[in-house]
């Protein structure tokens, strides 16, 4: 899944906000923006490759290639 770039939109952080933490609609969503904003950075400073919501319903990052190499120097 090394080509996913983000399949978590704004709507969806959102609404897993609102599930996981009881936030209402206007305070899930202020939320799910700076979720999405630090998301892009992490991605702009070149942490990861992108982000996306596994089967188990878990937001998950995709680590860098550089990232990759500092966590497993060895392949």
């Amino acid at each position: 899944m090394a080509d996913v770039s983000q399949s978590a939109s704004l709507a969806s952080i959102a609404a897993y906000l609102k599930l996981t933490c009881q936030y209402d609609q206007e305070t899930a969503l202020v939320e799910a923006k700076s979720v999405m904003q630090n998301l892009v950075k992490m991605r702009q400073k070149g942490f990861i490759t992108g982000w996306y919501f596994d089967e188990n319903g878990h937001l998950e990052l995709l680590p860098s290639d550089q990232v990759m190499q500092l966590i497993n120097p060895n392949k």
